[in-house]
């Protein structure tokens, strides 16, 4: 399957079912669609295995692995991101991304 793009404004098109057997294929800021011949392998809002038709994408992040609560949904897992320093005599930006909203807090040591 190769990745298709909208003639009128050049942005990606988004298969979307149908029905059991009809996919159809829509620019998402347009509105432009067509029929899509075949199954296709990525569809709107999840991605499919092609042999065993399970579902490889979830709501909430792989890379959240540091035990920390959000303080904004309660999850107990977040990313850990560092942003590096932007001038030489500062310390580095550390944030924490929470795994499921995304909600992200600054952390790192306060200078008086």
């Amino acid at each position: 399957m190769s990745i298709k793009f909208c003639p009128k404004c050049n942005n990606i098109l988004i298969p979307e079912k149908i029905s059991e057997e009809e996919f159809i294929e829509k620019c998402s800021f347009c509105g432009y669609s067509r029929k899509f011949t075949g199954k296709p392998v990525i569809m709107k809002d999840k991605i499919i295995h092609k042999k065993t038709g399970e579902k490889i994408l979830k709501d909430e992040n792989e890379f959240a692995t540091y035990h920390n609560k959000c303080q904004k949904c309660g999850y107990d897992k977040a990313q850990i991101i560092d942003m590096g320093i932007f001038y030489s005599d500062e310390d580095n930006l550390i944030l924490l991304k929470c795994g499921k909203c995304g909600w992200s807090k600054r952390i790192g040591r306060k200078v008086s």
